[in-house]
């Protein structure tokens, strides 16, 4: 533990540094901000009764517009948190180690000045365009030090309600500029967090088309925001997004980029400079998104769903679309689930679109998300969107439910089916939780290594991929099935071949193209499980 060392006693110490016997005057008091004992000499001025009062608040004044010294602001050790002296002894800070009366009274007297001092403006930038230093910056850190400190040190509420208010006014006047200011003890953004939701309220204003930190004051707004706060920034996001994609926007940026390719004494074409602009379009809507993704809001979900399924919107954009939607999509409107599932069905859409339609399908409760899922097994000829919904469906199931998924196969190679699924649909049915009195997973499955129905029994045996040598026998008695695997085109990319090695024991290996059950499990099942354990 601290030993704190009464203020009376530090009087005692910095009368050795000439506090008595002579007259202190405000003269000295502002001489002392700039000499090497000054901190201490101020400490005892504004700690000690045998001074006039309008000279001990000076003095805390004074403490407080010190310069810094050795990279170190002083202000608030030796006002508010404590500082360890030359011999060692920790000190309490001037305003703490006041009694509750003089504390409370030099509050009073403190705070109006802190106030007028925080409501500076900001200094205009300098012709070579620098900016100079803040000077309301030292007066903000020591009115949030006195705000925050625990144990409360302002008790008054009508004290503390002009200091939290001071505080937001300076945070939400020049924030862009403020929130990246160094050297500053104690951030805006720490700031925000302490003072709480009425300190955000103004900030959906400043979200601007412009603004560079969009992404930093959309966090605020959702961490610290009440409802009404959310609700505006989410319509200011729309409103800024739907800024951005225009052709007034274009206009407005084509220009800009043309002089600054200019500048770069860079050749680029007419067609080239336009893929620029539409290039920065793109990467400012991706950063608004990702702002959307942190606030939510109905005008955000509305908006984003209605962007993600316009085909003729990029794929990077629909993606930061769907992005911004993760955990937002609201479960009992059936508008927004089925936009969604229009999204995932449209075999026009992108296979990274729809990767993440299916992912925030798969976000909405089991009950409404599988039959959608199972919906898509038919809705689609591409083999891919029953691949990425069945595995989203399998990591909802557990054993129970095995036969129902089995029965959503295909049932013959008339249907196409890439060798992916049926060997990673094993390794999902592997995984799968059996409820008290259901089978465990290889019970379950192995009756399908019988099954009539070809993707029932192509994914009973990938269930065996990779599996233990001992089980080789239960699937090598189907070598000689010479049903045929799915057909499909070149494009399809369903990829029914196995590497083999060239000729028996040789490490060299070729490509083999499977046409049969038979095949499938003794080129490429097999084969796996000969490395397996016991």
């Amino acid at each position: 533990m601290k030993k704190w060392v009464a203020s009376w006693a530090l009087v005692a110490v910095a009368a050795g540094v000439g506090l008595s016997g002579c007259a202190v005057s405000e003269s000295d008091v502002h001489r002392w901000e700039g000499t090497e004992q000054g901190p201490r000499k101020l400490y005892a001025v504004a700690t000690h009764a045998k001074y006039a009062w309008p000279l001990r608040v000076e003095a805390a004044l004074s403490l407080i517009k010190m310069k810094p010294r050795g990279g170190k602001v002083w202000a608030i050790p030796y006002l508010v948190d404590g500082y360890v002296d030359e011999n060692g002894e920790s000190r309490e800070g001037a305003i703490v180690a006041l009694s509750a009366e003089d504390r409370k009274k030099m509050l009073e007297s403190l705070v109006p000045e802190l106030v007028n001092q925080i409501k500076q403006p900001l200094p205009a930038k300098k012709e070579d365009g620098t900016t100079p230093p803040d000077p309301s910056v030292p007066f903000k850190d020591v009115a949030f030090a006195l705000l925050s400190h625990d144990p409360p040190l302002v008790t008054d509420d009508a004290v503390r309600a002009q200091l939290a208010t001071a505080l937001t006014e300076w945070a939400t006047s020049n924030l862009e500029a403020r929130l990246d200011y160094t050297v500053q003890q104690y951030g805006i953004e720490q700031m925000f967090r302490y003072l709480g939701a009425n300190s955000v309220k103004t900030l959906p204003g400043l979200l601007k088309e412009e603004s560079s930190k969009t992404d930093r004051i959309a966090g605020l707004i959702a961490d610290l925001g009440d409802a009404e706060t959310k609700q505006k920034a989410s319509v200011q996001l729309v409103a800024i997004a739907k800024q951005i994609d225009s052709e007034a926007w274009i206009k407005k940026q084509t220009p800009l980029v043309e002089e600054a390719n200019k500048r770069a004494k860079a050749n680029v074409s007419k067609e080239a400079q336009t893929e620029q602009v539409k290039k920065y379009q793109e990467q400012e809507l991706i950063k608004v998104f990702t702002a959307m993704k942190k606030v939510g809001g109905r005008p955000v979900i509305d908006y984003a769903l209605g962007f993600a399924a316009k085909g003729d919107n990029s794929e990077e954009r629909r993606k930061a679309a769907l992005a911004a939607l993760e955990g937002r999509v609201d479960k009992n409107n059936a508008a927004d689930i089925e936009k969604l599932f229009d999204i995932a069905k449209d075999d026009n859409t992108p296979d990274s679109v729809r990767d993440l339609a299916f992912t925030r399908l798969g976000e909405l409760p089991k009950e409404i998300a599988v039959p959608k899922m199972y919906a898509l097994f038919d809705a689609s000829k591409k083999w891919k969107v029953r691949w990425v919904a069945a595995s989203l469906v399998l990591r909802t199931m557990t054993t129970k439910d095995l036969p129902e998924f089995m029965n959503r196969l295909p049932k013959n190679s008339g249907q196409k089916m890439g060798m992916t699924e049926p060997i990673s649909y094993g390794g999902l049915i592997a995984k799968l939780d059996a409820p008290a009195g259901e089978k465990k997973p290889r019970e379950a499955i192995t009756p399908y290594l019988k099954s009539n129905e070809l993707g029932a029994k192509l994914s009973a045996i990938g269930y065996f991929y990779g599996g233990k040598k001992a089980d080789v026998s239960t699937v090598t008695a189907l070598e000689g099935d010479n049903q045929a695997v799915p057909k499909c085109e070149k494009d399809d990319e369903c990829g029914w071949s196995c590497d083999v090695a060239k000729a028996p024991g040789s490490a060299e290996k070729e490509s083999k193209e499977i046409h049969t059950v038979g095949e499938f499990v003794k080129f490429c099942i097999v084969p796996s499980m000969e490395g397996g354990g016991s």
